[in-house]
């Protein structure tokens, strides 16, 4: 059965956290690292110090791991809060962009060269993804986009995608929906970064500095909560409108 949201049920073990549980995963991740801040702050500089060290090598080892965990279904939330808890925002962000576009050409390629089989067997074990399917050959490039604008896992979307007719580009450019998201937990671990510092050394942050960067993740996960029930709304309308497959196929 398909859930309120019009997202397959099916697909939900391996979705991302909605904006709902961004938020709670915000708070989660801020308390611990006000916890943590307190009792290792005073560490991170030595820390960071050595992310510095390692210059581009860093970069690129960040990015390969980021691409092997989240092919295998690791979260890519887990990658982006690391990023931005290490790199800061802008150097997350950049550094997660590139690392999930690359992640979602490998999985296309291995769906559409050498996993289709495997790929085709495991929708055929999820009903609800054959709905997407059909919508994606209906709808076009802006149903492409919703989906990588909803909680369903960027990686399981490639996969499937790359056993339909969709061609490369319009799939890579559709691919940027999954960005939004993406910076809002890259900028998660940005925060829950500064918390640490403010933790460990209060007197050397500014109170307005603070607020101004917890407000900011509020104002974040607000509009991806906007944008993905919007999202969620567009795809439900979309699988309505696409006719039952004919009893027997």
């Amino acid at each position: 059965m398909p859930s309120e949201s019009g997202i397959p049920e099916a697909a939900h073990g391996n979705a991302r956290p909605a904006a709902g549980h961004h938020l709670v995963l915000g708070l989660v991740l801020l308390a611990l690292a006000a916890w943590f801040g307190t009792r290792f702050g005073h560490q991170l500089p030595a820390l960071e110090s050595w992310v510095a060290q390692q210059g581009a090598l860093g970069w690129l080892i960040f990015v390969a791991a980021a691409i092997v965990g989240t092919s295998l279904f690791i979260p890519d939330t887990v990658f982006a809060v690391a990023a931005g808890a290490l790199f800061g925002f802008a150097g997350g962000a950049a550094l997660m962009t590139t690392a999930v576009l690359l992640t979602a050409t490998l999985n296309f390629t291995l769906a559409r060269r050498w996993l289709r089989g495997p790929v085709r067997r495991w929708i055929e074990h999820q009903p609800r993804l054959a709905a997407v399917e059909r919508a994606v050959g209906r709808e076009g490039l802006r149903f492409l986009f919703l989906l990588r604008l909803t909680p369903l896992s960027p990686v399981a979307v490639s996969y499937l995608l790359g056993t339909t007719s969709t061609r490369f580009g319009p799939f890579l450019a559709t691919s940027l929906g999954i960005l939004p998201t993406l910076w809002v937990e890259v900028y998660l671990g940005h925060v829950a970064g500064h918390i640490v510092r403010v933790a460990a050394n209060p007197g050397a942050h500014r109170h307005l500095h603070t607020l101004l960067t917890v407000s900011g993740l509020v104002v974040a996960v607000l509009f991806l909560a906007y944008v993905t029930r919007i999202a969620r709304k567009a795809i439900a309308e979309a699988e309505a409108a696409i006719p039952a497959e004919p009893a027997g196929r």
